[in-house]
């Protein structure tokens, strides 16, 4: 079984560490520094991990946008923390399922990007539902809405670039 995991799961991380690092650095002896290193580990081990084990890149990407977006408004929908928090859980893997794909050459990176941003975002709510923060949550992901309309501008070439070109 393989792991995938994001780049910015690595920088999610390791936010928690950086800020207890001034814990550390104004520790005044072995004591403190232990106690500020335990408050570091803590904070680490606190951090919500997405790790999408075994996700394999969708074959058919319009089907999986399609189910992200019935997730997201079951996520968006939900009135309790463990509802919404199995419904981020699921866009989380289908995020991580499109990330795998491989687009075509000239929209990768920009879709990409827009992918990761999304998994942002769904970070960010999971971490507020670990908080049991349910409006912190719905207001990280409605962020992915604005996203959505951002990116999906790439996606399709209006009538004048088809007319005309680029």
């Amino acid at each position: 079984m393989s792991v995938r995991t994001s780049p910015w799961l690595a920088l999610g991380l390791a936010i928690p560490v950086l800020l207890s690092w001034p814990l550390l650095a104004q520790a005044s002896g072995p004591a403190q520094a232990q106690a500020a290193s335990a408050v570091a580990a803590t904070a680490v081990l606190a951090t919500p991990v997405v790790a999408t084990a075994g996700v394999e890149a969708t074959t058919d990407v319009e089907a999986t946008m399609k189910k992200m977006g019935f997730t997201f408004k079951q996520a968006m929908t939900a009135s309790d923390v463990a509802t919404m928090q199995t419904a981020v859980t699921e866009l989380g893997q289908l995020v991580a399922a499109v990330q795998a794909y491989q687009f075509a050459p000239e929209k990768q990176a920009i879709f990409q990007q827009g992918l990761t941003e999304v998994q942002q975002q769904v970070q960010l709510a999971q971490q507020a539902l670990t908080a049991q923060d349910l409006a912190g949550a719905k207001t990280a992901l409605g962020k992915v809405d604005s996203l959505k309309k951002q990116y999906h501008k790439e996606r399709s070439p209006s009538w004048w670039q088809l007319l005309f070109g680029n």
